[in-house]
């Protein structure tokens, strides 16, 4: 009887052939969490290939560090999506990056795939596909200074008019208001002289 052991190391910089889990979508949307409406995420992770794998999704976006979720998609083909809440207002355009990995997110892994997105909660997502890039995110000993926060100034810039645009109608208001009182302070202090 001969006995062969063979070893194939797969990972996303060298699958040799295998079908490997990758992000298939992203859309912004919203869910009810603890009885509040919150902007989430749906991460939408596919597994054409014959083996299931491990793999976590993070979301990281202007306001979101999202801790790696478990992302474990049954295999030939099958999909599974994540809900991942994110600290976004819902009126306003959400912009980040999803990583999919194994192990930490920190260092290179042999499931990679990342995409980066900019949608919101009534509208279309667009997501376009980058190269994965470890980041670091919040561990109890890691100085804030090195943990990794994502940018995009566009968004951001449109961000600021919408909120601009809100407080218009509240500035009047303020506006009005001051110049009633000031008018009332003039009214009462020549009526007491």
């Amino acid at each position: 009887m001969e006995r062969f052991n063979y070893t194939l190391n797969i990972s996303s910089q060298n699958p040799n052939g295998v079908e490997l889990p990758e992000i298939e979508n992203v859309e912004i949307d919203t869910a009810t969490i603890e009885g509040e409406e919150t902007t989430v995420a749906r991460v939408t992770v596919t597994n054409e290939g014959q083996v299931q794998y491990l793999t976590k999704v993070t979301v990281t976006s202007l306001q979101t560090h999202s801790s790696g979720r478990e992302a474990r998609v049954p295999m030939d083909g099958s999909r599974r999506t994540v809900v991942i809440p994110l600290n976004e207002d819902p009126e306003m355009k959400v912009a980040g990056e999803v990583r999919l990995y194994t192990g930490w997110i920190h260092n290179h892994s042999d499931i990679e795939d990342q995409v980066e997105f900019v949608g919101t909660v009534d509208g279309e997502t667009d997501v376009w596909d980058r190269e994965y890039e470890p980041v670091m995110t919040y561990y109890a000993n890691v100085d804030e200074s090195e943990v990794y926060q994502y940018e995009n100034e566009t968004v951001k810039q449109q961000n600021d008019a919408i909120w601009r645009e809100r407080l218009t109608p509240i500035a009047g208001v303020a506006a009005a208001m001051l110049a009633g009182f000031v008018v009332l302070v003039s009214v009462l202090s020549r009526v007491r002289s």
